[in-house]
């Protein structure tokens, strides 16, 4: 059995939940995400990332803020068994992934 942590990160934007949930799905797509599910009564998104190196997956929670603002809660869950997990943190590569590419 793989052994896995998670890592949290969050990012508050300017404009309504509504635009920045399309946003994280086109997002994941660009970022070679699989098997993405969308939760549009609870704002949520997951996600798998599986390369050659890092296995895991995104949990994306969008909530309302102040002024019109969204906050984008991300969660990445990801094996640390290996390797590879010594010299790079997998978590962080999943949300730097996703984050590279939300725009």
């Amino acid at each position: 059995m793989a052994i896995r942590k998670s890592m949290e990160d969050r990012v508050c934007v300017d404009g309504a939940r509504d635009i920045w949930f399309t946003k994280s799905v086109e997002a994941l797509n660009a970022a070679g995400f699989k098997k993405i599910v969308q939760n549009e009564t609870l704002f949520q998104i997951t996600a798998d990332y599986k390369k050659a190196t890092v296995w895991g997956g995104i949990l994306i929670s969008l909530l309302p803020a102040d002024k019109g603002q969204t906050v984008i809660n991300m969660k990445s869950t990801a094996n640390v068994d290996n390797i590879y997990s010594l010299f790079k943190s997998p978590n962080k590569t999943i949300l730097d992934r996703f984050k590279s590419e939300l725009k």
